[in-house]
């Protein structure tokens, strides 16, 4: 573990200044790239799945309506089958256009649906029914076919029943898919919220780091071999060079000002040997002073360029890096408006659910309505069918009183003839007899053909009420079937009901998540600004090490022009 601490720390002393500034450069932008493309993924995923919600939910509007006038055709349904023609044809053309504006209704989500084939089959039923809906009007009115009337009932049930599953399997399907939308948006929203979070984090961390890493392996030592060549500008030869051993510029450094400090130890000591030959020495040492000063200036001169131009290098590689994190807050700030476009789209959906739930809350009070005429149909059908048999019992006394009436006319006319036939035989005494028994034959004869008469009518009357008996039940079947689809309709709406309130809750969650997508995005920007801060920091140590590369050379310049001048 210590020996490869120690290569660690040895590749950094290697390496240049420019290599480590491209280095701390290139690991702040990667992350910041990398943020900013995975914020900018994140938020393409939450778009597209608020654009799915918003999809489905006008796909369960079409249903909705759809199922709306399925509820409403049966009802003018039911007032062509027992109302006159002028309400029938009124029934009809309501049936007609809700039927019409159904279809057209689920133009939209036949366009945009994934699987659209069961709405287009639904599409058809409708237009079947508007079809049936005027095949009975034109048999039931028009008095042509009754059977083509029964035919239509018939088909009208078959089709309303297929046309009831098919929009159940409809709203399943787009259920199943708002909820799966809308789960993926809230998952997507979490993760986007976490990673921004973490990757702002990382970011700050880097750039904090690359600040920090050159202040130390730059900017320090250049401030600690500045002051030592101070010290030893002031004849200070017992300071120990640190830097040494490193490969860098600052180790350039370093050893430059440690052949520095073994010249003057040297010209020291050979001032010492020529204090004592001062005269013959003074050429030698003026020489040796020029020697040194050229050899010095060439070994630092080079040194103290190279420092400069790194630090000016370093000053642009600070700009770049306050230049990104400036680029940085702009995309957050472009995510953010995204973002908050997204948390817009999520409301308005949810505005929408929760006009659907309305829409849904007063389909069921209208089928509630429905079912509550059905049931008093079927009870004014059963009274009325109540009635008709009381009439017709009223009608077979009537006719057993007109048979006794028969019975007696019988009677008095067979008396009549009797009557004749004994006043024939007592001749003129009973010739008067004779002529009001033929009166009274004949009224026997008359009242013998009233009765026939009267039973004749009775037996039509009787007949007649047994076919309203008859079509009165039919009516109170029918009312009854209607009633039964009215009741599991009311039970279809309470599902949606509670179905488009999950839905509000779970839009109502999601938009709570592009909340704090929003929220993230702050902090990413943030974040962004505390790296900017990081990089003025960066560049101003960077302009605190040109600052002191400017301070060493003069300083070198200095000392060199003292040296030429001893």
């Amino acid at each position: 573990m210590v020996r490869v601490a120690a290569l660690g720390r040895h590749r950094n002393t290697d390496m240049k200044i420019g290599a480590k500034l491209a280095a701390s450069a290139a690991v702040s932008g990667a992350l910041v790239g990398g943020m900013i493309l995975n914020q900018w993924v994140r938020n393409r995923t939450i778009l597209d799945g608020v654009a799915a919600v918003g999809r489905e939910q006008t796909i369960l509007n079409g249903i909705t309506g759809a199922q709306l006038a399925l509820s409403q055709i049966r009802a003018g349904y039911k007032t062509i089958s027992t109302a006159d023609a002028a309400e029938a044809s009124a029934a009809l053309a309501d049936i007609r256009r809700q039927a019409k504006a159904a279809i057209h209704g689920l133009d939209e989500p036949v366009r945009i649906a994934l699987k659209p084939d069961v709405l287009r089959e639904t599409q058809g039923s409708l237009g079947s029914i508007l079809q049936t809906a005027e095949t009975l009007f034109t048999a039931q009115h028009t008095k042509i076919d009754q059977q083509a009337a029964l035919r239509a009932d018939v088909e009208m049930n078959e089709i309303a029943a297929r046309a009831d599953k098919v929009i159940a399997e409809s709203r399943a399907n787009a259920e199943r898919f708002t909820q799966e939308a809308t789960e993926t948006v809230a998952s997507q929203t979490r993760s986007a919220s976490l990673i921004g979070l973490v990757s702002g984090l990382l970011v700050l961390l880097g750039i904090a780091g690359s600040a920090l890493f050159m202040a130390r392996n730059v900017a320090l030592p250049i401030r600690r071999i500045g002051a030592i060549l101070m010290r030893l500008t002031e004849g200070d030869t017992d300071i120990e060079i640190p830097y040494a051993t490193r490969n860098d510029e600052v180790g350039e450094t370093a050893r430059a000002a440690g052949i520095f400090k073994d010249n003057l130890v040297r010209m020291r000591a050979l001032e010492a040997e020529a204090e004592t030959n001062r005269a013959g020495a003074a050429a030698q040492r003026r020489a040796a002073r020029v020697e040194l000063a050229d050899r010095f200036e060439t070994a630092v001169g080079g040194i103290v360029a190279r420092v400069g131009t790194a630090a000016d290098d370093l000053q642009g590689i600070a700009q770049a890096m306050s230049g990104t994190a400036a680029q940085t807050t702009e995309r957050s700030a472009s995510a953010a408006a995204a973002a908050e476009e997204a948390s817009t789209n999520v409301s308005m959906v949810a505005s929408a659910a929760e006009e659907l739930g309305s829409s849904v809350q007063e389909i069921g009070r209208q089928v509630a309505g429905s079912a509550s005429l059905a049931q008093a149909a079927v009870v004014e059908a059963n009274e009325t069918g109540r009635l008709v048999t009381e009439l017709s019992r009223a009608a077979a006394k009537i006719g057993d009183v007109v048979n006794l009436i028969s019975t007696i006319a019988s009677q008095t006319n067979l008396l009549a003839l009797n009557a004749t036939i004994e006043a024939a035989r007592a001749g003129d005494a009973g010739r008067g007899f004779a002529v009001v028994a033929t009166e009274v034959k004949e009224l026997a004869s008359q009242t013998g053909r009233a009765t026939d008469e009267i039973s004749l009518q009775i037996s039509q009357i009787q007949s007649a009420t047994e076919q309203a008996v008859s079509a009165i039940g039919s009516i109170a079947q029918r009312i009854g079937e209607i009633n039964g689809v009215t009741t599991a309709i009311a039970a279809a709406v309470e599902q949606q009901e509670a179905a488009t309130q999950e839905i509000v809750r779970n839009v109502v969650q999601a938009s709570t998540g592009t909340a704090q997508v929003s929220s993230s995005i702050g902090e990413v920007a943030e974040a962004a600004g505390a790296a900017g801060t990081a990089a003025t920091q960066v560049l101003a140590s960077a302009a605190d090490v040109s600052q002191q590369s400017d301070q060493l050379g003069n300083e070198v310049r200095r000392f060199l022009e003292t040296i030429r001048a001893a």
